[in-house]
């Protein structure tokens, strides 16, 4: 069954909770004054706690989703009901996240601990809400707290949210093509510390996947995997006769095309037993051929324990 359910912002935010204009120059002041005024508000958990867990959070993974709009959030135990708090600023913050624009918009997010399911569908539908054209550009030039609380909770009064795969995925995930070559692979595998990387066409569709293993696989040959000591390979001989060919090798070469893939609307809970069932690190979402995004291991398993 579908897991869904309705959310309504207005009862997770209120219009107290609302800081226009907030006067932080930094991500760190923005996340405790927004702590802060939930904690005045609501009360019912620890204030340095929860500024050390979603600071913490930052640090591991910023939350900047989207042009000028971060999310930072934590999950708290003894946390009665998730709440939400708003801050806009008109010259921008400096989130810490690379690559990326000052952040405008920022909605914190904390939920229970025990509660996974309340995170993934207040960022669903936040994500949906502020995605519609010129929503960041409105909050951040907002004249006063009412305007802010409005703009945010305008539209249908509650948005029905479908947790599957297109909610938990990652729509802009590393990617190489099939020319690119090995040196590519490489760079791209260490850099990001990642594991597994989807191979894209031009016209966006998926081609296969590469991984680790298939990097150590092009280096040690069947012949020397039945050997039972390699001792005598001192000093990585077949590795560096790689590494002599990497720009040359095309990704092409050694890429596969064993890997699970899956509609974008199938239940985030599926998931979970594609990745016990499979025994697999990534699982790719596609619409047909077109590749759609990424749902890694890890990933699934930080928004289902940790956020």
């Amino acid at each position: 069954m579908m897991t869904t359910k309705e959310v309504r912002l207005a009862d997770y935010l209120q219009e107290e909770c609302i800081l226009c204009d907030v006067d932080a120059d930094s991500r760190d002041k923005a996340i405790d004054q927004l702590v802060g005024v939930l904690h005045r508000q609501l009360g019912g958990f620890d204030r340095a706690e929860a500024v050390s867990a979603v600071l913490e959070r930052e640090r591991q993974a910023p939350t900047v989703l989207a042009e000028g709009l971060a999310l930072p959030h934590a999950r708290l135990a003894g946390l009665a009901k998730p709440s939400l708090a708003l801050a806009t600023s008109h010259s921008g913050i400096d989130f810490e996240a690379v690559g990326e624009e000052p952040v405008h918009v920022i909605v914190l997010i904390l939920t229970p601990k025990d509660d996974p399911g309340a995170y993934l569908r207040l960022m669903a539908s936040l994500s949906k809400t502020l995605a519609a054209p010129h929503m960041i550009k409105r909050l951040s030039v907002a004249g006063d707290t009412r305007e802010a609380f409005g703009i945010l909770t305008e539209g249908p009064e509650k948005v029905e949210i479908r947790l599957n795969a297109s909610s938990i995925m990652n729509s802009n995930p590393v990617t190489l093509d099939e020319g690119d070559t090995l040196a590519h692979a490489i760079q791209a595998f260490c850099s990001n510390r990642i594991m597994d990387i989807p191979i894209v066409d031009s016209d966006g569709d998926l081609r296969g996947v590469i991984a680790l293993e298939d990097l150590l696989g092009q280096s040690l040959p069947q012949h020397l995997l039945w050997m039972e000591d390699l001792s005598p390979i001192e000093n990585f001989e077949p590795f560096a006769e790689l590494l002599r060919k990497d720009s040359e090798t095309k990704v092409a070469d050694f890429m596969h095309d064993k890997y699970v893939a899956i509609a974008p609307d199938v239940p985030a809970i599926q998931l979970a037993k594609i990745f016990l069932m499979q025994r697999i690190r990534q699982i790719q979402v596609v619409d047909g051929r077109r590749f759609l995004g990424s749902v890694n291991l890890d990933g699934f398993s930080s928004q289902i324990f940790w956020a």
